[in-house]
């Protein structure tokens, strides 16, 4: 893998061994485009989140709001690593204002962020070390200013080599329940019957109330765009009942998932899902696929007369039984502490969120803040309310 380094302006350069990291301005995103392609190309199984798809679809509805400058780890002329460094928007611990830095899609608003999880960075695993290294070093040395440096939604490996830098990060490892769909397609291949025994009643009886139903897995762009559409509606119907705006009152939250979705759909990285019955629609579900494994990301269930039926429970159900016929190997419920994850998954994986202060009187207010009480928003990912 050979890829020309850029002639920009130099923000910041930090080296380790072979590696020297730099900080370039959002402005180099037109040439910075082949090569994060390229590099993502060479690499096994990188992170969606990490993905030039989801990363330029993102800088195209919040590079206008969100100050932005990429990370660039090369060695003898050659590419290694690439990462995009932000600048927080309208941040705050409590009522105090906060300057951050976010690494990979965050930094938005808390009312309009993606809320992105299974972070990464672009880089093979040999140079992940002296790449996070390179980044921590630059934005400490005159980087973007900040007052706290954040990982947001970190795969546990990739969150490592930050968090060996500063003894002080305080980190939040928040468990994913997940099902192991190859563990139950080996044995027998039934997701329902994997569940706990008053969960599979639970479904069964659910599953009798709605009557004959069938299910939907998005085959084009318009079949998708259609399931997400009644998903909105019934995902805005359900918070706004209870008082609160929901995730796609934002339009921008909205506009960046409307054109992600059919570029991830030629990649096979996301679906859209529905489930009908005799009443109607039960759940319509939206998710992403990254390396055989299903990340559901959000969701809009019909509300019912009777409250013994449990439209989350089957959705989630009918769906994992697809992904299982479908060979994926597991479905993650990324973070969340909701009943009906708990109940559908078999095991846990980990994400993570941490934070740094910067040194000094503000920083040190922050860290002692924390300490009592971790601000709830970071990682905070607007998931249905459920009864």
């Amino acid at each position: 893998m050979t890829l020309a380094v850029l002639d920009e302006p130099i923000t910041r350069t930090s080296t380790y061994g072979e590696i020297s990291v730099r900080l370039l301005p959002g402005s180099a995103v037109s040439r910075i485009a082949p090569m994060w392609r390229t590099l993502e190309d060479a690499l096994p199984n990188p992170s969606l989140a990490c993905g030039w798809t989801w990363t330029q679809t993102w800088l195209t509805h919040y590079g206008d709001l969100v100050p932005h400058q990429f990370a660039i780890a090369e060695r003898d002329g050659e590419v290694r690593g690439l990462a995009l460094v932000t600048q927080g928007v309208r941040q705050k611990r409590g009522p105090v204002p906060v300057r951050t830095v976010h690494i990979g899609t965050a930094g938005e608003p808390a009312e309009e962020s993606v809320c992105v999880e299974s972070n990464s960075l672009l880089v093979a695993s040999a140079d992940r070390a002296a790449f996070a290294r390179g980044i921590f070093a630059a934005v400490n040395a005159g980087g973007p200013k900040w007052e706290e440096f954040l990982l947001d939604g970190f795969v546990p490996a990739d969150a490592a080599p930050f968090l060996d830098q500063d003894a002080s990060f305080f980190v939040r490892r928040e468990p994913c329940p997940t099902a192991d769909l190859a563990a139950i397609r080996q044995n027998g291949g039934d997701v329902i019957a994997a569940l706990g025994k008053s969960t599979r009643a639970s479904i069964r009886r659910s599953i009798r109330g709605f009557g004959d139903g069938t299910t939907e897995w998005s085959q084009t762009p318009e079949h998708a765009a259609s399931i997400f559409d009644e998903l909105i509606d019934l995902h805005q119907r359900r918070w706004t009942e209870s008082g609160k705006p929901g995730v796609f009152a934002s339009h921008r939250f909205t506009g960046f998932h409307r054109e992600l979705i059919p570029r991830l759909l030629a990649e096979d990285k996301a679906f859209l899902f529905r489930a009908r019955g005799d009443e109607g629609t039960i759940g319509c579900l939206y998710g992403f696929i990254e390396d055989g494994r299903v990340l559901f990301y959000q969701s809009g269930f019909g509300q019912f007369a009777d409250s013994k039926l449990s439209p989350e429970f089957v959705t989630h159900a009918l769906c994992m039984q697809q992904c299982l016929e479908r060979g994926l190997r597991e479905y993650d419920f990324l973070m969340g502490d909701m009943r009906y994850k708990r109940e559908l998954s078999t095991t846990d994986r980990e994400l993570i969120w941490a934070v740094v202060s910067r040194r000094g009187l503000k920083g040190r207010l922050l860290t002692i803040a924390r300490q009592r009480k971790y601000a709830g928003a970071i990682g905070s990912r607007g998931d249905e309310p459920v009864s």
